[in-house]
């Protein structure tokens, strides 16, 4: 289902670029024109000799496999070739050093996660100059000439899980937040589900928990909590880290909260499987590797004379006991 739902949105976008370039416009003195592209089928027919890679870091983390499993399907039914390579740690030199090996193969298209927001603008510049469509996901650059950025809207993932986070625990009493404090993602989830209980749940009472980007500092910090809050009727673990150490931290205490757990490790799946804990938030994961993909392609075949959007929201789904198992990374 989010795979078909993907295609549908992606064919809707990039055919909306297309058809927005379509016939003829004036130029300058208004007496020449210029043709733009059509969009009859062959629009839409790769060459395999053309290869489009993705580029991350961590790169054998199950997050980046549901990204490229969206870029391949979209490479197939474009008939292109795809790639995925990346950084095996968060080293940012290596990451740079990665990308200009890639830049180096001259492809027809770069989609990457970059490790930093800065540190990769030069070699992302020299890709364009080179002639080579570069979009970003998950992670930006936005001082560089990437040509998209597609990401999840954090404030609105976190006004998500609050919208069915706080229904279970009946919408008043105390709510445990797990983050890292002072990173952004997880500072704007955090905002965004405190604004919607402000708005509709003014009974909700938030326990803000520092995990300090540490599985152990987590559980420990959670567990503190926990003794400190004999109260709490639920807890949201906003980041990956908080959806690992708060289970766990939950677990050990005995007490029977409402949980809600953010991306979809393979241990997180096991436990909203189990009923261990009632449900996880999905990144649009797929999303952002089809819609690079489609992005891409439109722009290095030169399918539209309009810019691509500069920002795309990819979107959270809740994942229940009844779609855990489309979240599986593929073997």
């Amino acid at each position: 289902m989010k795979k078909a739902i993907s295609l549908a949105l992606a064919l809707a976008m990039t055919l909306s670029l297309i058809g927005c370039s379509s016939g003829t416009e004036s130029s300058g003195g208004g007496s020449s024109t210029s043709q733009a592209p059509t969009t009859d089928s062959a629009a839409f027919v790769g060459n395999e000799s053309d290869e489009y890679y993705m580029v991350s870091f961590l790169s054998g983390i199950d997050y980046w496999k549901h990204c490229f499993e969206g870029m391949e399907d979209a490479g197939k039914a474009l008939g292109v070739t795809t790639k995925y390579t990346g950084q095996t740690d968060a080293d940012v030199a290596g990451q740079v050093a990665v990308l200009e090996q890639v830049i180096a193969k001259n492809p027809k298209g770069i989609t990457v996660t970059c490790v930093n927001s800065t540190a990769l603008a030069d070699t992302i510049n020299a890709a364009r100059e080179q002639g080579i469509s570069v979009v970003t996901f998950d992670s930006d650059s936005p001082t560089s000439n990437r040509a998209s950025y597609l990401s999840t809207g954090n404030e609105e993932a976190g006004r998500i899980a609050a919208e069915y986070l706080v229904p279970l625990c009946g919408s008043e009493g105390k709510i445990a937040v797990l983050y890292t404090v002072g990173a952004e993602n997880s500072e704007s989830r955090v905002i965004g589900f405190e604004n919607w209980c402000k708005e509709n749940a003014p009974g909700i009472e938030l326990v803000k928990v520092n995990d300090a980007g540490d599985t152990t500092a987590a559980t420990d910090n959670m567990a503190a909590a926990l003794q400190a809050n004999d109260d709490l009727v639920g807890l949201f673990c906003v980041d990956g880290i908080a959806g690992t150490a708060g289970p766990t931290a939950v677990a050990e205490s005995g007490k029977d909260l409402h949980v809600l757990a953010f991306d979809v490790d393979t241990t997180v799946l096991d436990k909203v499987k189990s009923g261990e804990i009632d449900a996880t938030v999905a990144q649009g994961m797929y999303n952002m590797g089809y819609w690079s993909m489609m992005f891409m392609y439109v722009e290095a075949n030169g399918l539209s004379q309009k810019a691509l959007p500069g920002y795309v929201d990819t979107g959270v789904t809740i994942v229940t006991k009844e779609n855990v198992d489309e979240y599986y990374p593929a073997a």
